[in-house]
């Protein structure tokens, strides 16, 4: 019985273990400006056996507590992480309420969104809050 547990623990480790080197996604994050100004701070967090967003606070281009649509909505979900470190799902953003396929690495309080479509790709660059 006991090897069975530990063999149990032992597998249960190694499917969510994350490499020393990596940085902690979740956590609150505040987006770039979008083309009206509107910033959002994203709670990253687990959602099941992926990564999501939800939009908690909306902030406008001075920087005070605004009304939006937004909160409480997911911007991004089902991010699976990758063996190279980064996590792949959809994002959705606030201001276009468009889907795309997106790739997320952070690295330190940066994270990098990068989406593309066609041929031409867009990176945003969200700043860690906490």
């Amino acid at each position: 019985m006991l090897r069975k547990n530990i063999s149990v623990l032992c597998a249960f480790m190694a499917v969510f273990a994350v490499p020393a080197s990596a940085d902690v996604v979740e956590g609150m994050w505040k987006s770039a400006p979008d083309r009206h100004g509107l910033v959002v701070h994203v709670r990253a967090k687990h959602c099941g056996n992926a990564l999501c967003g939800i939009v908690e606070r909306a902030k406008d281009r001075r920087g005070y507590d605004t009304r939006s649509t937004a909160v409480g909505k997911r911007v991004f979900w089902d991010m699976v992480r990758q063996p190279d470190g980064t996590y792949v799902g959809t994002l959705l953003e606030p201001s276009a309420s468009q889907m795309q396929t997106a790739t997320i690495l952070v690295e330190g309080n940066a994270m990098r969104l990068q989406k593309c479509e066609d041929a031409e790709c867009d990176e945003l660059i969200w700043t860690r809050l906490r």
